[in-house]
C-alpha cells in the first residue's frame, strides 16, 4: 500500500513534487498543486504523514506521522534536497512508558524518562520516586525546549486519539459542520464508557463509516498498551507514537527548491528564500512569479538581487543573525550598512560598534570600548569574516566563522546556520581553529549531512590559506576602510 502524505506550507509545490516524483501518493491536494502536477487531489483519504513549514520559523519543515512512513519520507527529502540540517528527537509523540517522579521543580512536577527530564502534567500528586505510565505530549526538537508527558496515556490512529476520560475535541481543519454533528454523535456511547476522543484533520472528509469504525480498534490499542505499562520495567518504552523530523532549509536547499518548483510554475529566482521572509504577506513574491513567465531566469535573479540589496543598504540598522544547530541562536546585534552589491552576488560590508569591556571569545584579546568590528559576508560563500579594530584603526584580530551562505531578506536581515568550527587569529599570532569538537559532535548527531561536512571542510581548508600566510593580517589592515 503506497505512503499517502499531505504537504501544507511555503515550499508545498516543491515538497509535492519531490514526493510525487519518488512515488508518494499525495492527499488532501490543494487544487492549484493538483493543476501543477497533474494529479487527482484525493479528497477524504487520510495521510500516513504530514510535512509542513512549521508557522514559527518559515525556514523549517516538520514531518509528523507514523513511524515508518516517515523515515520514508524523510530520507527522500534527505537525500534530494541539499545542506538542510535534520532534527531527530529520540522520541516519538504520543510514546508510552512508565515514568518516574523527580520531585516539584518551581511549579512544575518533573518526572524521569528514557531521554531525561520533562514536564509532568496531569497529575494531581507530585510524590518523589513514585513510578507512573505517561505519554509524551510535546516533544522537545528546538535547544532549550523540554519535553512535556501526561499522565493520561492515549494512543494514536489515522483518524482520532484516544485516551481515558470524558470528552471529545476537534482538530481546527474540521470545520464542516454537519461532519462535526456527525462525529460528536458517534463519540457519545465511547465517552459514556469513559473514554476521551481527539478527532484529527483526516476525519474531515474520510469515509465516515471508515472514520467511526477506527476508534474500538484503538480502545482495544489502549487496553493492550496500559496492560504493557502495568509489567513493564521503569523507562521502558511499550508504545512508540508517532515519529517526527524537523529539516532547517539553508540558502542552498531554498535555491534547489526554487528550481524543482520552476519545472511546473513559473517561479522568480529567490522565491522560497523572499516566501521565507517578514514580507512574504505582501504579494511581492506572486507578482515576481508572474513576471518570471516572461523574463529570463538569469535576468531577472539580477534585478532581484539589486532590489534586495538596496533594500538592506537603505536600512539604519541590519539584523544579524547567527543560528545554532544544538543551542539558542544569537543575534550578534544590530550592524550599520556599509556597503552592500547585488550584481553577480549580493554581497554586504556591515560595521558595529562596541560600548563594553571585556574578551572576544575564541580570540582571547580585549575588548575595550570604542573598538570596530567590520564583518563581511558574500552570497554563496561557507565562511563570514569578522575584523576587530581599536579606536585608533589598528587591526586586532580576525574571526573567520565557517556557515551555511548567508541569506540576506529584504526585510533587513541576514542569517545562516553556524557549523561550529571556526579559524581565529590575532594580531600576528599564529591562526588556530577551534570549535573542531563540536562540528564533529554535529556530525555524529546526524545533524549535519555529507555534503554540509565536505563543504565546510573545504571552506576551512580555504580559510587557512587566505589567513594563515605570512602578512595575511597587514594586507587586510591595508584593504580595510572604517
Amino acid at each position: 500500500m503506497p505512503i499517502r502524505v499531505r504537504v501544507r506550507g511555503i515550499y508545498s509545490t516543491a515538497i509535492s513534487k519531490i514526493l510525487h516524483d519518488n512515488g508518494i501518493e499525495l492527499v488532501d491536494v490543494s487544487p492549484v498543486i493538483a493543476e501543477r502536477l497533474g494529479i487527482d487531489e484525493h479528497r477524504g483519504k487520510p495521510a500516513d504523514v504530514t510535512v509542513k513549514s512549521d508557522e514559527n520559523n518559515p525556514s523549517q519543515i516538520l514531518i509528523l506521522g507514523f513511524p515508518g512512513e516517515v523515515h520514508t519520507v524523510s530520507s527522500i527529502i534527505e537525500d534530494t534536497v541539499p545542506d538542510i540540517i535534520v532534527y531527530r528527537p529520540k522520541i516519538g509523540l504520543y510514546a508510552a512508558f512508565k515514568a518516574r517522579i523527580m520531585g516539584q521543580e518551581g511549579r512544575e512536577c518533573i518526572a524521569e524518562t528514557p531521554v531525561g527530564p520533562a514536564a509532568l502534567v496531569d497529575e494531581p500528586e507530585c510524590i518523589a520516586g513514585r513510578e507512573i505510565p505517561v505519554t509524551v505530549v510535546k516533544v522537545p526538537v528546538r535547544p532549550g525546549e523540554r519535553m512535556v508527558v501526561s499522565s493520561r496515556v492515549r494512543v494514536v490512529g489515522k483518524y482520532a486519539i484516544v485516551g481515558k476520560g470524558s470528552g471529545v475535541s476537534f482538530s481546527n481543519f474540521i470545520r464542516n459542520k454537519e461532519r462535526i454533528s456527525s462525529l460528536l454523535e458517534a463519540s457519545a456511547r465511547y465517552v459514556r464508557q469513559g473514554f476521551s476522543i481527539r478527532w484529527r484533520s483526516n476525519a474531515d472528509e474520510a469515509n465516515l463509516e471508515e472514520v467511526v469504525n477506527e476508534i474500538p480498534q484503538l480502545i482495544s490499542k489502549l487496553k493492550e498498551v496500559e496492560h504493557r505499562l502495568a509489567k513493564a520495567k521503569p523507562l521502558e518504552v511499550v508504545y512508540i507514537g508517532e515519529f517526527m523530523r524537523l529539516v532547517e532549509l539553508t540558502y542552498n536547499s531554498k535555491a534547489y527548491l526554487d528550481t524543482v518548483r520552476n519545472e511546473v510554475a513559473p517561479t522568480t529566482p529567490y522565491h522560497h528564500l523572499l516566501r521565507s521572509d517578514e514580507i512574504r504577506s505582501n504579494g511581492l513574491v506572486d507578482l515576481l512569479d508572474i513576471i518570471a513567465a516572461e523574463v529570463e531566469g538569469p535576468k531577472l535573479a539580477t534585478l532581484v538581487r539589486k532590489w534586495i540589496a538596496h533594500r538592506l543598504s537603505d536600512k539604519r540598522d541590519i539584523i544579524l543573525l547567527h543560528k545554532r544547530i544544538t543551542k539558542k541562536n544569537i543575534v550578534l546585534g544590530k550592524a550599520k550598512p556599509i556597503e552592500v552589491i547585488g550584481d553577480e552576488r549580493i554581497r554586504a560590508i556591515v560595521k558595529r560598534g562596541v560600548k563594553s569591556s571585556g574578551e572576544y571569545n575564541g580570540l582571547n584579546i580585549p575588548k575595550e570600548p570604542g573598538d570596530q568590528i567590520l564583518t563581511y559576508m558574500t552570497e554563496g560563500s561557507w565562511i563570514t569574516e569578522h575584523r576587530y579594530f581599536d579606536r585608533n584603526g589598528n587591526l586586532k584580530g580576525v574571526y573567520v566563522n565557517v556557515n551555511t551562505p548567508p541569506e540576506f531578506l529584504p526585510s533587513g536581515q541576514v542569517q545562516y546556520v553556524d557549523l561550529e568550527v571556526d579559524l581565529v587569529r590575532a594580531s600576528e599570532e599564529p591562526c588556530r581553529i577551534i570549535d573542531s569538537k563540536l562540528f564533529l559532535a554535529l556530525v555524529r548527531g546526524g545533524y549535519i549531512q555529507g555534503d554540509i561536512y565536505i563543504k565546510a571542510l573545504k571552506a576551512v581548508d580555504e580559510a587557512v590559506g587566505k589567513y594563515c600566510v605570512k602578512d595575511a593580517l597587514v594586507k587586510l589592515a591595508e584593504q580595510t576602510k572604517l
